[in-house]
């Protein structure tokens, strides 16, 4: 069915002159309406007919179950029953497929008790198991074959004592040269004049370390004449003041150098540095080595590591390295570590394997089969080469071993 809306003209309240539109006139038809009464004052729409809504609409809005806001009811008919449910009583009677079976009859445990046996057990018998705490005489035989395995042991150990030895021996160097070992001297007079003589010696030293001018140090060195110009050249302050006395812990050691007699006085000063003082017989007074006792050298290490100075005599504490360069490869040249007397600087030293001087410095550090074991440093007075032609500066040969030690006989 059509609904009929009538559409008023009314005169527009504003009027645009830039609009173009042609004015309504009552002739002007509108759409398919054919049935406008033509008494209407105005223009009338027919609108298509409104669409029914589908009578399953609610049973599918219902099945799907969204989310609806509020809360809906169902409507009860009228024709339904009051209560739909059918109700079934049903007693407490249960219908079994079998009867129950008789509880089983409960029996009483029964303990057997056995009695122990009181003879000796034959398992144990036959498994060596004694009885504990009980003494047992040992066979004979038994005491013999042991005492005599023993006895063979110990002496074939004895027996092999000699080639053991042997094999630790010294052997010769690359040169045959073998530093023989300290024989007791036979004429034991100067030791024994050494022995008593610490006193003197603390006193001497003492003197020497408080001296301020070579002139008081004049008489009490050795070889005045040639190491008093020394000590002028090299003028230095007192090391202690004239009130310090030798610490009683100061040891005072009797040696031999290559057949000459010296004692070596060794302690701590007041600062708690180390010294050494060599003292020898001069005639019949005690003197003191300087040049020893200083560590001298024509050139000091400060020196030496810049490739300068005079090496012709240099003191110094040494001890195998194993540094090697271009110019100096391992399989030409031996390395050593060169250690100033104060122990605040070091060179690298160079022998070359098959001369004298890689002989008699290799006893010192390789006597025997054990090649890399750990010596101490040793004291030596050697002559340096300067380095060849691109080695570093603090790279010096090793020409000559002058003494080993720091003592000139």
């Amino acid at each position: 069915m059509f609904q009929k809306i009538t559409l008023c003209q009314m005169a527009p309240p504003l009027f645009d002159p830039n609009n173009y539109a042609p004015a309504v006139t009552p002739g002007d038809v509108w759409g398919d309406c054919t049935e406008l009464a033509p008494a209407t004052r105005g223009i009338s729409v027919m609108l298509p007919p409104k669409k029914p809504k589908p009578a399953a609409s609610k049973a599918a809005d219902r099945q799907l179950g969204g989310l609806r806001l509020g809360s809906e009811t169902p409507c009860r008919l009228v024709e339904e029953p009051a209560n739909p449910l059918e109700v079934r009583a049903i007693d407490g009677r249960v219908l079994r497929l079998a009867p129950e079976a008789p509880p089983p009859t409960r029996v009483p445990r029964l303990i057997n008790y056995q009695a122990l046996p009181t003879g000796p057990d034959p398992r144990r018998a036959a498994g060596g198991e004694g009885k504990w705490g009980l003494a047992r005489t040992p066979s004979v035989r038994w005491v013999v074959g042991t005492c005599l395995g023993v006895s063979s042991v110990v002496i074939l150990a004895l027996l092999l004592l000699p080639l053991i030895n042997e094999s630790n021996a010294a052997r010769p160097g690359p040169t045959g040269l073998v530093l023989d070992k300290a024989e007791p001297t036979g004429n034991l007079a100067p030791i024994n004049d050494l022995l008593p003589r610490q006193p003197e010696a603390e006193q001497l030293f003492k003197t020497f370390a408080s001296a301020a001018i070579a002139a008081d140090v004049a008489p009490l060195v050795r070889e005045a004449a040639i190491v008093v110009p020394l000590i002028r050249a090299r003028q230095r302050p007192a090391l202690v003041s004239k009130a310090w006395q030798p610490h009683e812990a100061t040891v005072w050691n009797v040696l031999e150098n290559d057949g000459h007699p010296y004692a070596l006085l060794e302690g701590t000063l007041p600062d708690f540095s180390k010294f050494s003082a060599y003292c020898v017989m001069e005639g019949n007074q005690l003197r003191l080595d300087w040049k020893a006792t200083t560590g001298y050298g024509t050139a000091t290490f400060e020196e030496l590591a810049r490739n300068q100075g005079d090496a012709g005599e240099i003191r110094a504490k040494i001890l195998s390295a194993r540094f090697y360069t271009a110019i100096y490869p391992e399989a030409e040249y031996q390395s050593y570590q060169l250690v100033s007397p104060d122990e605040s600087q070091a060179i690298w030293g160079y022998t070359r394997r098959g001369e004298v001087a890689d002989g008699v410095l290799g006893q010192l550090f390789w006597s025997g089969e054990i090649l890399d074991a750990p010596v101490e440093q040793r004291k030596v007075t050697v002559r340096l080469e300067r380095g060849a032609a691109g080695s570093l500066p603090n790279q010096w040969r090793i020409a000559e071993m002058l003494h080993n030690d720091w003592l000139n006989p």
